[in-house]
């Protein structure tokens, strides 16, 4: 079993001053790589995706979703912001299903890190935007998380 976890693609710069940033769509290269991200996992048994409800969230996985047949679901867990134990809990309650989820860059490396203080094995670092980690999902526990990196999207012809 393993449980996807996605950093939304590029969206742009972030304007501090707009209230309302969890709007802010993908940038052209990140619509690029939402599409390599759903060829990278499209051929993986994943069962169902999750997502932030912020729109460049939304955006990164709606293609995945597509091609898998499923629907994206909002999981607020996975929002920006959230608490360290609602995000690690949401994250355990998969254990042993196959799942893709997208969330932000300070949700998933305080993730990371509480698999890291309790045992789990981190191959890579990172948490780029368009990024996906792979995690051993087979127990709550889990083993492993890999790092794959960004996702880079395919060449223009």
């Amino acid at each position: 079993m393993t449980l996807f976890l996605i950093r939304h693609a590029t969206a742009g710069v972030r304007d501090h001053a707009n209230p309302n940033d969890d709007q802010r769509p993908l940038d052209p290269w990140g619509s690029g790589q939402a599409a390599a991200i759903a060829d990278l996992l499209a051929q993986e048994p994943i069962e169902a995706v999750f997502s932030s409800a912020a729109l460049r969230c939304m955006q990164t996985v709606e293609p995945l979703a597509q091609r898998l047949g499923v629907t994206v679901e909002q999981a607020a867990p996975l929002f920006e912001g959230q608490s360290r134990s609602s995000s690690i809990e949401f994250i355990r309650s998969f254990t042993g299903r196959t799942v893709a989820l997208c969330s932000h860059g300070d949700v998933i490396p305080d993730v990371l890190r509480n698999l890291e203080v309790g045992g789990s094995r981190l191959e890579g670092r990172g948490c780029a935007k368009g990024s996906v980690w792979r995690l051993d999902n087979s127990t709550d526990r889990i083993e492993t998380a890999e790092y794959l990196g960004p996702i880079e999207p395919a060449p223009a012809h």
